[in-house]
């Protein structure tokens, strides 16, 4: 064992980061960005970062137990044997259940051990993993919520396009179709033909509402229209992939490289969007990035940009991560916008440097 990178330790917080303004999707409202922090720390110095997050200070208090409990699995342990680490976390669980919880606080760990292997070998994880870019393009994320009126819609979308964004993309899924018809189409309006639009229902619909919006969204030119129905009825998402008039994107809620395998090998999405959090961190999301380049098919991650952005760059068929400001907050150095790219960092392993005066202000 190597011992600057024998993990000497495992810190958690408890966050809360305020939004400006609750967030409203399909789905649920976003009060605030409850998140797990976590802290991988190694006899040699070295400190990796990682998190996860749920919408709710209950769950994130589950999430922090359960980080707590695998940590004493790999404390003691060589943080760059991520590959045994994290089938021993995974054996742990599999009497409770690997998904929900357990997958949260594996990735939080995982993906801090990652950051150490970068750091150990003072290499950034893009290079470290075989970069095939330096940048990455970014979708703008943080607005076009459901709570906007049109009017605030246009006008959101038309900063973002003037703040250097080439892609954003805007919430559907309310009771009255024809107003998200008319949402999206004053987005379009505001942002011109040569932005890209990305339309997100956040599973409001059934298959025949979605098919039914589709056609009607059609004359808007999306990129693609995201997570449309539940989740998990695989049989709607192969026929709406083979039926509808511009890509589907999906994938954000699915745990794990057999969920994930499941919708690549069934062609039942056009653009694959795994979520680092759900994967259980860095170890498995990278399988399933390599998976999908195998059938063709183009991967976009899901949030988590401090973190996937890396990861996208190492691969060749990722494209537009998602920008998702939430966590910048924490950051001595926010992530680097540049020309609608998110510049990779120079610095060895993620090149987060946390800020502790922002840690203790929002620490529950």
């Amino acid at each position: 064992m190597v011992a600057a990178t024998r993990i000497a330790e495992v810190a958690t917080d408890f966050l809360s980061i305020p939004l400006e303004r609750p967030l409203v999707t399909a789905a649920f409202p976003i009060p605030a960005i409850d998140t797990a922090l976590v802290r991988v720390r190694t006899d040699g110095g070295h400190e990796g970062v990682g998190w996860s997050f749920a919408f709710g200070r209950g769950r994130v208090a589950s999430v922090i137990r359960m980080v707590q409990d695998l940590a004493e699995l790999i404390v003691g342990e060589d943080a760059e044997l991520t590959g045994r680490n994290w089938q021993r976390m995974s054996n742990a669980v599999g009497f409770v259940g690997r998904r929900g919880v357990a997958a949260l606080a594996m990735s939080a760990l995982d993906t801090a051990c990652w950051d150490i292997v970068g750091q150990a070998a003072g290499r950034p994880i893009h290079r470290l993993l075989g970069a095939h870019r330096d940048q990455v393009e970014a979708y703008a994320s943080q607005g076009l919520w459901l709570d906007r009126s049109r009017d605030e819609l246009a006008t959101e979308a038309a900063e973002l396009a003037a703040a250097g964004f080439k892609a954003v993309k805007m919430r559907a899924g309310l009771p009255d179709e024809d107003e998200d018809v008319a949402r999206v189409a004053a987005v379009r309006a505001a942002i011109g033909p040569d932005i890209k639009l990305m339309v997100d229902a956040n599973q409001a619909w059934t298959l025949k509402q979605t098919i039914r919006m589709a056609d009607r969204l059609a004359p808007f030119d999306l990129l693609w229209l995201e997570e449309p129905m539940r989740h998990d009825l695989v049989d709607d998402y192969t026929a709406a992939t083979a039926r509808l008039p511009m890509p589907l994107c999906t994938g954000e809620s699915q745990y794990f490289k057999d969920e994930l395998l499941t919708l690549v090998q069934r062609r039942s999405t056009d653009y694959l969007m795994p979520d680092l959090m759900r994967m259980g961190g860095v170890t498995e999301w990278l399988k399933v990035a390599h998976v999908a380049e195998a059938y063709g098919l183009p991967v976009t991650p899901h949030l988590f940009m401090e973190h996937s952005a890396s990861l996208a760059a190492a691969c060749p068929n990722v494209v537009w991560q998602e920008y998702q400001p939430w966590w910048q907050p924490l950051m001595d150095k926010p992530v680097e916008l540049v020309d609608g790219c998110i510049a990779l960092p120079d610095q060895p392993g993620f090149g987060i440097s946390l800020s502790q005066s922002a840690v203790d202000r929002f620490r529950i």
